[in-house]
């Protein structure tokens, strides 16, 4: 790059490089805090994912419990329509066998003496008659011990399906009681994806801010020690400092996204220490000289885009990051007002505009000390 300038003014001071180099290390010390900040973000990112993961390892429990006590609740009623089957059967038995006895004794209490006189009669003797006699009791008891035992029968298969409808309601509380636990569980994971999903977007807004403030170390490292080569390479500034108001830089818009000095981090505790003000505008709209100046810069960066350096005297130098086009060549003399260049996003940056700013012997300064607040 071939560089015409006039040599009329001192060189940068030492002091004054000092003061820049103060700045810098300031503004390094702000990105160090920000990548700080990241990765904090980062450790609360992997202790939430542990967390996520150790509640969806108890999701899996609890979900295979659940699972168990179902098959556990389809067993259980199949015991129980198989013991009510079973009951009715018995109850059939136990219904039958009364039947029949009642029946025998029907016969037995009306035809009985009759019966008893004819066994006497037809016995050859006395040992005949008393077997026959004891044949009859022996029925009897017969009769009655099976109905007992069919009874028995019956209230222990009803015992049995009470115990059985008990365990039943026992389980589908214990199936209530973890399907409260598997939605509390549900409801806690919910959280912590919600939480998760917070420090996601904290961290993205973290890591934009320290690739912002890391561009912003870039930008000016580069664009002021260009600056300082240039002026001592052509024995300093032009002439005496311009003295007037400066011009607005981009007639079209007057809407400034981000002012000089700190500004706040989407996330707490980190800073940029902006070096000048950020204005919006659509892609493509006019950048003017604010004041009239030779060109000394018109380049590309990585990090500040296209980007022009107006000298003004005195060490007064204008800085335009982030064009879309460059319209003014080195050892341009323009006048203020005149259009150098047009809105863009090149470089570090988040979408179109202009970074402004205004360095003073090597320092940056405020440029609201010589701008018209819009």
């Amino acid at each position: 790059m071939t560089v015409h300038a006039s040599a009329t003014s001192t060189k940068p001071s030492s002091s004054e490089l000092s003061d820049a180099q103060k700045e810098l290390d300031e503004l390094k010390d702000q990105l160090e805090k920000a990548e700080d900040i990241v990765d904090d973000l980062k450790d609360s990112q992997s202790d939430v994912k542990g967390k996520i993961s150790a509640l969806n390892k108890s999701m899996t429990s609890i979900s295979a419990k659940i699972t168990e006590l179902e098959n556990m609740l389809i067993a259980k009623n199949q015991q129980i329509a198989e013991t009510k089957e079973q009951l009715v059967d018995a109850q059939d038995v136990a219904d039958k066998q009364y039947a029949d006895m009642k029946l025998r004794i029907k016969y037995m209490y009306e035809y009985g003496q009759t019966s008893y006189l004819e066994s006497f009669l037809a016995a050859e003797n006395l040992s005949d008659f008393l077997n026959s006699a004891e044949y009859i009791n022996q029925i009897q008891k017969y009769d009655r011990a099976k109905l007992e035992e069919y009874k028995n029968t019956v209230a222990e298969i009803e015992a049995f399906e009470m115990q059985l409808e008990e365990e039943r309601t026992e389980l589908e509380t214990m199936k209530s009681d973890v399907e409260r636990e598997k939605e509390h569980v549900a409801s806690v994971m919910a959280q912590r994806e919600n939480e998760l999903a917070a420090i996601k977007a904290d961290l993205d807004d973290a890591q934009d801010e320290a690739d912002l403030i890391a561009a912003e170390v870039q930008a000016q490292e580069e664009v002021i020690a260009e600056i300082i080569r240039v002026l001592l390479e052509n024995g300093g500034s032009l002439g005496e400092a311009y003295a007037g108001t400066f011009t607005w830089p981009v007639p079209d818009s007057k809407r400034v996204t981000s002012d000089f000095g700190p500004r706040p981090s989407p996330t707490a505790g980190a800073s940029s220490n902006h070096k000048g003000i950020d204005i919006g505008a659509p892609k493509g709209s006019k950048i003017v000289a604010v004041a009239p100046g030779k060109v000394i810069i018109s380049r590309y960066s990585s990090s500040a885009g296209y980007y022009i350096s107006i000298d003004h005297g005195g060490g007064l130098c204008t800085v335009y990051m982030h064009c879309n086009e460059l319209l003014a060549d080195v050892g341009d003399v323009v006048a203020g007002g005149e259009v150098i260049a047009k809105v863009g996003s090149t470089g570090i940056s988040t979408g179109p505009h202009l970074h402004f700013g205004v360095s003073l012997s090597g320092t940056y300064v405020s440029p609201w000390g010589y701008l018209a607040k819009p």
